[in-house]
C-alpha cells in the first residue's frame, strides 16, 4: 500500500514535469461522515473531494482556472496534473496558498495522507492567512483522524479558528463529533452532535442533521442513556423524505431499533422491522429479524413467512443462509419433522452447493479472471469516480463480491487497482505519443537548416556596415553645414533647378549685352528682374535654414536609431545561428530522457499493480475464508439437526410411536 501511495506522489510529480508547454515541446468525510460501526450517513464518498474544497473567490489566474474547470469535471488526475505543471512553472501568483490547500485535497482523496500532510504542514510555518491557516489546521486534522492518532487529531482541530470558511463549518463540527466517537468519549460526543441535529432548515441541511440523529442515538445509547438514544433513533426511523439515503437511514434506524429490542420487547422489535423496505440494503438483515421477532413470541409458524420471502432470494447474503437454517429449527419446534427433514436437508443441500461455487469463485480469483472482469468494467479516461456495486461483472466470479465490497480495506484496495490501471493507460498513451514529439523536433531541424541560407546573415550585416559608412559621410557634412551655417548646402532638388535655371539666366543676360544692337535700357531691366528672383531665392533659403538644418538632423537620428535596431537584430540572429543546433540537442535529450522515465514508471506501475492485485487476493482470500467457515458451521448445525430429527424417527420407529 505504501508503494502505491508512494508512486502516485511521483507520478504526479513526473507528470507535471512531462507537461508541454503551448509554445511547444519545452518541457515537453467525512461527508458527513460517522463511526464506520455506528452509521455511515454520507451522499459523497468519504475520501473524495467535495467543491466544497474549492476556495471561494474570483479566479485571477487563467491556469488556476483550468484547475478548478479539471477538478469539477472530477478529473482529480488531470487537475493535479495541470496544478504541478503550473506551480512549476510559477502561474499561480494570484492563488498560490489555495493551490496548496487543494493539492493537499486531492493527495488525500487518493489516500496520501504523508504529502498532504506535509503540505499542510508547510502552509502552517509560512505566512499564511487566518483563513488558509484554519483550512490547514482543518485538512491536518482530517489526516490524523484518518490515520487514527486521535490525539494528534484533536491537538490539530484545536487550533481551528473563526476564520474556517463557512461550507467547511459543519463537516468539521461533524469531524468532531466523530473524534470524540471514536475515542469512546459518548457523553462528549453526544453533547457535540446535540447542535448538529438543531437549527436546520434547507434540504440538505435536514438532510445532514439526520445524520446527525442517528449518530447522536447511538453515542447516548453506548453512553448508557438508552432511554434518550431510543428516542433520537425513533425520530430517524420515523422521519418522512423521498430521498433514497434518507430512506436507507430510516431502514437503518428501524434496524438498529428492533435488533435492540428483539429479546427485550419482540413486539416492539417486529414493528420496527415491519417499518424497513422490501426491497432495500438493509431489506435482508430485518426479513431475519423479524422471524426471529416471532420466534421470541414463540409463534413459529409466522416466522416461516419473512423466512420463507428471505429464501427466495440471492444467496449471497449471510442473512439468507441463517434464515434456510432457522426455518428448520421453526418447524422442528412446531412438530413438523418431516416438512423439517426436508427443510434442513434442502438446507445442506443449499450450503453444499454454495460451497462448491465458492471454491470455485476462489479458483477463478485465483487465476485472476476476476480482476481482468472488474477492470473491463472501468473505463480509462480518468479516475475519481467511488467503485458502485453495479459496475461489478456478471460473471459467475463477482457474485460473492458485494459481500466483501462492503469492508473499507477492500474498497480501497480496489481503489487502487483501478487508480494503477489508469495510470498504466496514461503511460501507455504517452509512450505512444513521444514519437511525434521526434517528429516533430525533426521537422523543425528541418525547416530551420532549409531556411538557414536564406537569411544570409553575413550579407546583411555587410549591407549594414555601408549604410553605416555612409551616415557617418553625411553626419560629417550636416556637421560641417551647421558649423559654417550652410544653408545653401541644404537646397532641395528644386531650389536646386531654380538656382541652375537663374545661373543661365545670367550668362545669357551678359551674351545678349555683348551684342552690337542691344539696347542698354533693355539689358539693364533684364539684371534688375534676374536680381529680384535670385533674391527672393536666397532670401527663402537662408530664412528657412534653421527648419531645413533641424530635419536633416532629425532624419540622422532616425537612422541611427534603426541602425542600431538592426545591429541588435543581426547580433540575436547570429546567437540563434549559433545556439539553435545546441537547442535541438538539448529537447532531443529531454525527449529521450522523458521516454526513458515513463517507461521506467511503467515499469514501477506494473510492479504495484501486480503487488495491489496480491495483497487484493489475500484480502479476498481471507473474506471467503470466513464464508466458508459460516457456510461449514451452516452445513454442520443442519447436518446435526437432520441426523438428530432422523434419530428420533428411528427411535419412534423402534418403540412403535409415529412422528406427526
Amino acid at each position: 500500500m505504501i508503494t502505491f501511495r508512494l508512486l502516485i506522489g511521483l507520478l504526479l510529480l513526473v507528470m507535471s514535469s512531462l507537461a508541454w508547454s503551448a509554445d511547444g515541446p519545452a518541457e515537453p468525510s467525512v461527508a458527513p461522515s460517522v463511526v464506520p460501526s455506528v452509521a455511515s450517513p454520507g451522499t459523497a464518498p468519504a475520501d473524495e473531494p467535495t467543491p466544497s474544497d474549492v476556495p471561494a473567490g474570483q479566479v485571477r489566474d487563467l491556469y488556476y482556472g483550468t484547475v478548478l474547470y479539471e477538478f469539477y469535471q472530477q478529473n482529480y488526475f488531470s487537475a493535479a496534473v495541470n496544478l504541478l505543471a503550473a506551480q512549476e512553472q510559477n502561474r499561480l501568483r494570484h492563488h498560490a496558498a489555495d493551490a496548496q490547500l487543494l493539492l493537499g485535497g486531492m493527495y488525500l482523496s487518493y489516500g496520501l495522507h504523508s504529502e498532504a500532510e506535509a503540505i499542510f504542514n508547510r502552509l502552517l510555518d509560512d505566512s499564511a492567512e487566518p483563513a488558509v491557516r484554519d483550512r490547514a489546521w482543518f485538512y491536518l486534522g482530517k489526516i490524523r483522524y484518518q490515520k487514527q492518532l486521535f490525539t494528534e487529531a484533536e491537538a490539530a482541530l484545536s487550533r481551528v479558528g473563526e476564520a474556517l470558511d463557512e461550507s467547511l463549518v459543519e463537516e468539521f463540527r461533524t469531524l468532531r463529533a466523530n473524534l470524540l466517537m471514536a475515542q469512546e468519549d459518548y457523553p462528549a460526543a453526544a453533547a457535540a452532535l446535540q447542535d448538529l441535529t438543531q437549527g436546520h432548515s434547507g434540504r440538505d441541511t435536514e438532510q445532514q442533521a439526520n445524520y446527525a440523529r442517528f449518530n447522536l442515538g447511538v453515542a447516548l445509547i453506548r453512553a448508557g442513556h438508552e432511554k434518550q438514544g431510543t428516542e433520537w433513533l425513533r425520530k430517524v426511523a420515523e422521519l418522512q423524505s423521498g430521498d433514497s439515503d434518507q430512506k436507507a437511514l430510516r431502514d437503518r434506524a428501524n434496524l438498529a431499533l428492533g435488533y435492540s429490542l428483539l429479546k427485550s420487547a419482540p413486539v416492539l422489535a417486529r414493528d420496527f422491522l415491519q417499518k424497513v423496505r422490501l426491497n432495500g440494503p438493509y431489506s435482508n438483515k430485518a426479513l431475519l429479524g423479524l422471524g426471529w421477532a416471532e420466534v421470541e413470541l414463540q409463534r413459529y409458524e409466522q416466522s416461516l413467512v419473512p423466512w420463507a420471502e428471505l429464501a427466495k432470494r440471492d444467496r449471497v447474503d449471510l442473512a439468507v443462509f441463517e434464515a434456510l437454517l432457522a426455518t428448520g429449527h421453526s418447524l422442528e419446534r412446531l412438530r413438523a419433522y418431516p416438512q423439517a427433514i426436508q427443510s434442513y436437508s434442502n438446507a445442506i443441500t443449499i450450503f453444499e452447493q454454495e460451497l462448491a461455487g465458492l471454491n470455485d469463485t476462489v479458483a477463478a480469483v485465483k487465476a485472476g479472471r476476476l480482476w481482468a472482469d472488474l477492470l473491463a468494467q472501468v473505463s480509462r479516461n480518468e479516475m475519481g469516480w467511488f467503485w458502485e456495486a453495479e459496475l461489478l461483472p456478471g460473471t459467475p466470479e463477482a457474485r460473492y463480491l458485494p459481500m466483501v465490497l462492503a469492508g473499507h480495506g477492500f474498497h480501497e484496495a480496489i481503489k487502487n487497482l483501478r487508480d494503477l490501471w489508469f495510470l498504466d493507460g496514461k503511460l501507455g498513451r504517452w509512450q505512444t505519443e513521444i514519437p511525434a514529439f521526434d517528429a516533430m523536433l525533426a521537422l523543425r531541424r528541418s525547416t530551420y537548416e532549409t531556411q538557414l541560407d536564406t537569411l544570409t546573415p553575413e550579407q546583411t550585416l555587410d549591407h549594414v556596415l555601408d549604410v553605416r559608412t555612409s551616415r557617418d559621410i553625411y553626419a560629417a557634412e550636416l556637421k560641417r553645414i551647421g558649423e559654417r551655417q550652410d544653408a545653401f548646402a541644404l537646397l532641395t532638388q528644386e531650389e536646386k533647378k531654380l538656382q541652375d535655371r537663374l545661373v543661365q539666366v545670367e550668362e545669357r543676360i551678359w551674351r545678349l549685352s555683348k551684342q552690337p544692337d542691344s539696347d542698354p535700357a533693355e539689358m539693364e531691366d533684364y539684371r534688375d528682374r534676374y536680381r529680384l528672383f535670385k533674391g527672393l531665392l536666397d532670401y527663402d533659403v537662408v530664412t528657412n535654414y534653421a527648419i531645413r538644418y533641424r530635419v536633416v538632423e532629425k532624419s540622422l537620428q532616425s537612422l541611427d536609431a534603426e541602425l542600431q535596431a538592426t545591429l541588435q537584430q543581426q547580433d540575436s540572429l547570429q546567437r540563434a545561428r549559433a545556439n539553435a543546433p545546441l537547442d535541438f540537442e538539448a529537447y532531443a535529450r529531454r525527449i529521450d530522457d522523458k521516454r526513458q522515465r515513463v517507461a521506467s514508471l511503467r515499469k514501477q506501475v506494473k510492479l504495484a499493480f501486480d503487488e495491489q492485485r496480491r495483497q487484493l487476493q489475500v484480502m479476498v482470500d481471507v473474506e471467503f475464508d470466513e464464508l466458508r467457515a459460516r457456510l461449514v458451521d451452516y452445513l454442520d448445525q443442519a447436518r446435526f439437526s437432520l441426523a438428530h430429527l432422523q434419530d428420533m424417527a428411528t427411535d419412534a420407529a423402534a418403540s412403535g410411536r409415529e412422528l406427526q
